[in-house]
């Protein structure tokens, strides 16, 4: 009994763990129904003219060659964008810091923080900042595309996440019973003699 209740601790540990290392962005991160709707309206608003979301039916309102021409690459497809960029939140909280760090440096050139971080390079990034700096929706935007984002990539999360919890119970409970028949089953077979 002592090993079943050992190993059940073991299993449900990590999830714990994982919890406090959140950073404050993923707790600020609004994934409801409300913020993704602002999410999709800034994203048509701020980004739409450059990336598309091919799989959510969303066109870039620029051709791929007037991009090539204008920014020296053809902005990425962004369907797929949260997830590329990290597990669970990380690639929305990757969006939210890309779309909120851009900064002028002593040369007078835009250059972005994360991309910086991300490259190892010197911060020059080809996409123009898409929400002005001076905005003071600055933060609520980039947080909302992020959640927006982030379920582009991912629409069946949610219900994931809710089975999953059913998933785990079920295994919890059928390894108890498991285990409680394999004792009944074997308990009266004597060991050989060595």
């Amino acid at each position: 009994m002592r090993k079943l209740i050992l190993f059940i601790l073991l299993i449900f540990m990590p999830f714990g763990a994982f919890a406090s290392d959140q950073p404050e962005v993923s707790r600020r991160l609004d994934l409801s129904p409300e913020a993704i709707e602002r999410g999709k309206a800034a994203f048509m608003a701020h980004c739409m003219a450059c990336h598309g979301l091919k799989y959510a039916g969303i066109q870039p309102a620029m051709d791929a060659a007037t991009a090539q021409a204008s920014f020296g690459v053809v902005p990425p497809d962004l369907s797929l964008m949260a997830s590329a960029r990290g597990k669970g939140t990380e690639g929305a909280i990757y969006i939210y810091r890309l779309l909120t760090t851009y900064y002028v440096d002593e040369k007078g050139q835009v250059k972005n923080l994360a991309f910086k971080e991300e490259t190892q390079g010197d911060g020059t990034i080809a996409m123009p900042q898409p929400i002005a700096s001076d905005d003071p929706q600055l933060q609520e935007k980039a947080m909302d595309i992020a959640a927006y984002l982030h379920r582009t990539a991912d629409p069946y999360e949610v219900g994931r996440v809710r089975i999953g919890k059913y998933v785990i119970a079920y295994m919890v409970i059928l390894t108890a019973f498991l285990f409680a028949l394999n004792r009944i089953t074997w308990k009266n077979v004597k060991k050989p003699k060595e």
